[in-house]
């Protein structure tokens, strides 16, 4: 017979791949019913039109939405969704300050627009600031990351939120229409940044959360093997056993293989070419790990057979 403590330990694992749908994305299919992810639009773009308008229209790219983990993950994502519910009102308010500019044509109405465009810069980078706190707090929660990527992504992640309170100091100080052009300029230099330190950071936490429930089965599976080569008296279950165990074995290799090939896809290239992380990449990190999520789910259910019996 298997041991009470060694059946404890599949269970423990087996729910941790379960939690796994329940935090990251892995399906198409299961997004937006389980996990959420693509639910709050995040702001990232802003224009300054060639005509020398006053026109700093920001559009909104959704970026997945983080999922809390702790008391301070869930503080921050309050914080969140007030900020976000904040900019997308003086959002509207800037889109009918520059309609009634472009109808207008007033010095009044080109000063509201310029206030109006000033103010929602800020409250954009205010939520920008709040999204990258949130993922480099669920960045160092997630093992499963190596030490050094991890550290390279949080500070990646650091620079990112510095860069963008020196933007927000610089918007602050932009009292008239010349100066929050300028404003406009300066952060089209670096929102393609924040879109790929964020979908990195993503692409991360979800394949470290996926390595993590490998390594406990691998574990986990070691300790069957010791207690069955142990405990297991009738020579023909054990036989059978062996042989589950040796099944898994292999499926556990294929599955490592999957994994690495995953993290292998997050490193420059050999010639030197660093990888680009946008909604596409994250979106094919994310099909392939629900490959290796399928796997480890069915390594689960056969370790289970072998403590069950």
């Amino acid at each position: 017979m298997i041991s009470k403590k060694v059946q404890h330990s599949v269970v423990a694992v087996w729910f941790s791949a379960v939690c796994f749908v329940l935090l990251a994305p892995l399906h198409a299919q299961v997004t937006a019913q389980t996990v959420n992810i693509v639910d709050e639009g995040v702001p990232l773009q802003a224009t300054a039109a060639g005509d020398g308008q006053t026109d700093a229209s920001p559009t909104v790219t959704s970026l997945p939405s983080p999922s809390p983990e702790s008391t301070e993950l869930a503080n921050l994502r309050a914080k969140y969704r007030t900020e976000l519910s904040i900019y997308r009102t003086d959002e509207r308010e800037f889109s009918i300050a520059k309609e009634q500019y472009l109808k207008l044509q007033t010095l009044a109405a080109l000063e509201s627009s310029v206030q109006a465009t000033r103010k929602v810069m800020l409250s954009r980078t205010a939520v920008l600031q709040t999204y990258l706190e949130i993922l480099r707090l669920m960045v160092s929660n997630t093992s499963g990351i190596d030490v050094d990527e991890k550290a390279a992504l949080i500070q990646q992640l650091g620079n990112g939120i510095d860069r963008l309170k020196t933007h927000q100091q610089r918007v602050e100080q932009a009292v008239d229409r010349n100066l929050i052009l300028a404003s406009v300029q300066d952060f089209n230099t670096f929102n393609t940044a924040v879109v790929d330190i964020s979908y990195k950071s993503l692409s991360y936490i979800a394949y470290g959360r996926l390595q993590t429930v490998y390594d406990k089965t691998a574990s986990v599976k070691a300790e069957v093997l010791a207690n069955v080569e142990k405990e297991e008296q009738n020579g023909l279950r054990l036989g059978e056993k062996r042989r589950a165990l040796e099944e898994i074995d292999r499926s556990l290799a294929s599955t490592k293989q999957n994994l690495d090939a995953v993290r292998s896809t997050f490193q420059p290239t050999q010639a030197g070419r660093v990888q680009t992380f946008d909604a596409s990449s994250y979106g094919n990190t994310i099909e392939k790990l629900s490959t290796v999520y399928a796997e480890l789910y069915r390594n689960l259910s056969f370790l289970r057979e072998v403590v069950s019996k």
